[in-house]
């Protein structure tokens, strides 16, 4: 049984990490106007999209909005850009490497290999992981009167959406933050019930007690 909620654990972790760097790879943290070809604008980290005034073809003097997106961000145009997604990759990378750790885990010997503190100290980084990324989120409003923000969502600024409006990957981010506090308490807890003590009247009641688990 102990093995079971074990492997829930980890799964769980999986899950989360897996919609955390969902989060923060897709561009919708902020869905602005449509362009001119009914593309809807969206704002994220990991790209660097922008808005343009561009000729319509076969009139010259006609323009229209054009939205499109010019690869991995490469130029971060404030220090408050940076910290915010150093803060939040340095939240997921660490809980990815939490991932690989359990599964490192999952083929120890629960009991002797690995040590009862396991558990404990997953608990504590999944939540140092999920205040990361909540800091992030917190801290993200304070770019929103940069450029590469106010291109797109026009008279936004500082906890101002302006014409934007919260996208899925902003939505993400938080729900799995918090789902990480509950995972957490979750993990700690298994600390409490993967061991107790036992006495034993003799080995053979050992050995038997091990054929029964």
């Amino acid at each position: 049984r102990e093995a079971v909620v074990s492997t829930q654990s980890t799964g769980l972790t999986y899950i989360l990490t897996i919609g955390l760097l969902v989060s923060a790879c897709t561009n919708y943290w902020l869905i602005g106007p449509e362009d001119g070809a009914g593309n809807p604008a969206h704002v994220g980290f990991v790209q660097d999209c922008s808005v343009t005034n561009k000729s319509v073809e076969g009139s010259p003097d006609t323009t229209q909005l054009v939205f499109r997106c010019n690869g991995i961000r490469t130029n971060f145009q404030s220090l408050m850009l940076i910290i915010v997604t150093a803060t939040l990759g340095v939240g997921i990378l660490s809980l990815f490497f939490l991932t690989i750790l359990m599964l490192v885990y999952c083929f120890c010997d629960q009991l002797t290999a690995c040590g009862r503190s396991f558990h404990t100290l997953a608990g504590i980084w999944q939540a140092t992981s999920s205040v990361l990324v909540l800091i992030g989120v917190f801290l993200f409003p304070l770019c929103w009167e940069q450029d590469w923000v106010t291109n797109i969502c026009k008279t936004s600024s500082v906890y101002h959406l302006g014409d934007c409006v919260p996208g899925y990957s902003l939505y993400l981010a938080i729900a799995c933050s918090v789902l990480g506090y509950f995972l957490a308490g979750f993990s700690t807890s298994l600390d409490k019930k993967s061991f107790e003590i036992t006495e034993f009247a003799s080995m053979e009641s050992l050995d038997t007690y091990k054929q029964r688990i």
